[in-house]
């Protein structure tokens, strides 16, 4: 099946163990902290981009509830 690989990003500051914490939770592959917002990569897999964007959404929304974020879908990692 594809790959893909979500860019979470979370509109909040956050300490190191809050960032830790959130990138457990997503099973995220690398972070991006900054002052004011933390990127976090989530790998997954899915048949098609269609699909990958909303299971990355649905994943997103089940994990971070209550939390201000974008997701992106930023590219297929192969088959």
């Amino acid at each position: 099946m594809p790959t893909y690989l979500a860019r979470v990003t979370v509109h909040a500051e956050l300490d190191p163990e809050q960032v830790d914490g959130l990138a457990d939770a997503l099973g995220a592959a690398r972070t991006e902290p900054a002052d004011d917002r933390v990127v976090l990569w989530v790998p997954g897999e899915a048949p098609d981009a269609g699909t990958a964007e909303v299971a990355a959404r649905r994943h997103v929304a089940e994990v971070l509830q209550g939390w201000t974020v974008d997701v992106d879908v930023d590219e297929a990692l192969g088959s």
